[in-house]
């Protein structure tokens, strides 16, 4: 396979990296895996040892330091890769290898390209409830253009087929512009677009298993001020927003793109809307809603022989092993 996973984990998720390793021997996952264990050293152990019991897998373990940032690791894990592609795999979730595969070969057939990625859906396993989580295609041909879609009809590109070298790019200027976890996540998936399309299949590529443990619910749950929605009341809030401006800016100049004027102004506000969870300013040119969505997962989920099916069975395989 031409595409690296990117796996970062530590320690006290050893069960969800165990688990995920189970599930790429059930799929037969031969592609080449690269690891960032930020363990401290005291459990310096716990995923190299985890990782040594799955020889059918080609796994490289990298390891770095607790206080290296999320991003940096992401980079330094590509640029050890030996691959085209990358694509980032957490460790508590599931890529559908089918998908991935598809997502390949159509990357290969368009150098404009920069990412890749089918549907993915939020699953609830325990309560066999699965939401589709919205994803958006970027495919005009002009940049400034692929932008404002960005903007207005926000899909993350972190998680999707990327392209290695615009991968490193792309975190590189995002980790030393927007550190904080909300702002370098919007403009890493920015400064994507604006290198190129994001392709988006009517084919299940990512399972996303929801669970009190997930990064995300823990940051609500623990009502962090550097994540929506209580950001905003974060004093630092206003100079983040400004800093995202100014980047977006930069990587329009790199790009000979002019973006003064009211409209990436316009865009970045539908953006934060979005993630205000607001109801107010709509959304403009969104080419789907949430009920064409979910008839898709429907039409995919309700077709015995769709690959969507098998794939959702070698997951609950693996689910079913973990808990007995």
């Amino acid at each position: 396979m031409t595409a690296t996973l990117i796996i970062p984990t530590v320690h006290h998720r050893a069960a969800f990296f165990a688990r995920t390793l189970q599930y790429f021997d059930a799929c037969a996952m031969r592609g080449p895996v690269i690891v960032s264990d930020h363990s401290p050293a005291e459990h310096s152990g716990v995923i190299a040892d985890i990782a040594s019991r799955h020889t059918g897998l080609s796994i490289r373990l990298i390891r770095h330091t607790p206080d290296m940032h999320f991003l940096e690791r992401l980079a330094d894990c590509a640029r050890a890769a030996e691959t085209p592609y990358v694509h980032l795999h957490a460790d508590d979730d599931f890529v559908l290898p089918e998908t991935l595969a598809g997502l390949i070969r159509e990357m290969d057939s368009d150098a404009g390209c920069v990412a890749a990625m089918g549907f993915n859906i939020n699953a609830y396993f325990d309560r066999q409830q699965f939401t589709p989580i919205k994803k958006f295609p970027v495919m005009q041909a002009d940049p400034l253009s692929r932008l404002i879609a960005q903007l207005e009809n926000y899909s993350s590109v972190l998680y999707a087929l990327r392209r290695r070298d615009e991968f490193v790019d792309s975190l590189d200027f995002s980790r030393t512009r927007c550190p904080d976890v909300q702002f370098w996540q919007y403009l890493e998936s920015c400064v994507a677009v604006l290198k190129g399309k994001v392709l988006v299949l009517e084919d299940l590529h990512y399972v996303r298993e929801t669970h009190a443990a997930k990064w995300s619910s823990t940051l609500v749950r623990e009502r962090s001020s550097d994540h929506f929605p209580y950001l905003i009341l974060n004093p630092e809030f206003q100079a983040r927003v400004t800093a995202f401006r100014s980047a977006i800016e930069e990587a329009c100049t790199s790009c000979g793109i002019e973006a003064a004027g009211d409209t990436v102004d316009n865009g970045i506000i539908h953006l934060l809307y979005r993630g205000f969870g607001a109801m107010g300013l709509p959304p403009r040119h969104t080419p789907e809603d949430t009920t064409s969505f979910k008839a898709l997962l429907e039409k995919k989920l309700g077709n015995p022989h769709d690959p969507a099916i098998a794939g959702l069975n070698r997951i609950f395989a693996v689910r079913a092993a973990q808990i007995s």
